[in-house]
């Protein structure tokens, strides 16, 4: 069933592409340096990792097509380490086998495939879409409790990847700001099944949305939920929320609430203006307060971003000149105290050519969950074309 979707997709995509069609080719050439310790037995490592990205968009009359096809190797004595033997390199393999590794050795590996890959038909006021793609739902912006399609991993090393789901998304317009929406993920078994729907809406300048649905994880596991953005005070609050019923344990909450502020023109400390400032507060009913009850498990797998039940976190960003942002996230797990700060310098080096250095630090006791993993330096080149 997944090899013929992913043909059919792969042929829609070649159909899609006549000669009156607008075709539109970019992409990017990446890589990225990291050191850090393996956190099984603590000796040092490094990898270097090479992406070279190709984005194809296709637009012919209500057709639409899309790919991001990543050519990526990666090199270091990271591929020695327990941690790679344990969890391997790659994230999760998602539904649709558009991923291939080409060939893998001690010190390096090899791999082609499709980032993301969807082909749709759209309309003034709707679209429908097959596919690998983002749906990105929610307010938050370190977590998203009502996004149970993509979970995002706040202290991850490349926070702008978000690959996605393979699903079917169709959205419909209600009104002048209305919409409604419909996903279904499919999976090989119907317990892995997720179905879901969300309305979206605006009420006296607020943002609005309610979403409910079966969940990938039992046969009958259902969410329902919810969230808000508005205007407060000359900044944004917003907020989620979401009851989970999973049927394999006691049903539970997740919810968040946050705030958005740029630091205005007028301001008198000069050396903060047009800074960029989010603050937020996140609960997972489902994470426990006692560090030796943590599983990791699922956060591996890539199917939960926590393992406590309460956290604050902040971010900041700043253009320090023309050419140079700084950017800053800080995360507490106000359950056992233990801490994540990544800041991270930007220089526009050249035109459409970036180049960055960050350095995430972990810090805590050893049976917590920040402080059992090593701190990790980041250096990156990107090239867009």
């Amino acid at each position: 069933m997944k090899t013929s979707a992913l043909a059919s997709l792969l042929a829609l995509a070649a159909l899609a592409a006549p000669a009156r069609a607008q075709v539109e080719y970019s992409g990017y050439a990446k890589d990225f340096w990291q050191y850090s310790r393996d956190p099984i037995d603590g000796r040092p490592y490094n990898l270097d990792t090479a992406r070279l990205r190709l984005t194809l968009d296709v637009n012919e009359s209500i057709f639409q097509s899309h790919i991001d096809f990543d050519n990526q190797e990666a090199a270091g004595s990271y591929f020695r380490t327990d941690q790679y033997k344990l969890f391997g390199y790659n994230p999760p393999e998602p539904w649709l086998p558009m991923q291939h590794t080409v060939s893998t050795s001690s010190l390096n590996g090899y791999g082609i495939g499709a980032y993301r890959a969807w082909v749709g038909l759209k309309s003034d006021d709707a679209i429908a879409r097959f596919g690998r793609q983002r749906i990105a739902w929610g307010t938050g912006k370190i977590w998203n409790p009502t996004d149970v399609l993509n979970p995002y991993q706040p202290t991850s090393v490349e926070p702008d990847e978000r690959r996605g789901v393979d699903a079917f998304y169709a959205r419909a317009g209600l009104g002048t700001v209305g919409q409604a929406e419909y996903v279904w993920a499919p999976n090989d078994a119907w317990p892995e099944h997720a179905m879901l729907g969300r309305l979206h809406g605006d009420a006296s300048g607020w943002d609005w949305s309610l979403l409910g649905g079966k969940t990938a994880v039992s046969t009958a596991s259902f969410i329902v939920g919810g969230d808000f953005a508005g205007n407060l005070l000359d900044g944004t609050l917003h907020g989620e929320w979401a009851w989970f019923s999973p049927q394999i344990r006691t049903p539970y909450w997740k919810a968040g609430l946050g705030y958005d502020y740029t630091v205005p023109d007028e301001t008198r400390w000069r050396w903060l203006k047009d800074a960029a400032f989010v603050v937020e507060y996140f609960h997972a009913g489902n994470g426990v307060t006692n560090p030796a009850q943590y599983n990791f498990a699922p956060v591996i797998a890539g199917t939960e971003v926590t393992v406590a039940q309460n956290y604050f976190g902040a971010t900041f960003s700043k253009d320090l000149h023309p050419l140079l942002k700084a950017q800053a996230v800080a995360i507490v797990n106000a359950d056992d105290g233990s801490t994540f700060a990544a800041p991270t310098l930007t220089w526009n080096a050249l035109n459409n050519l970036y180049l960055s250095a960050s350095v995430q630090r972990f810090g805590g006791g050893l049976s917590t969950e920040f402080g059992r993993q090593p701190n990790l330096s980041v250096l990156t080149a990107q090239y867009y074309f």
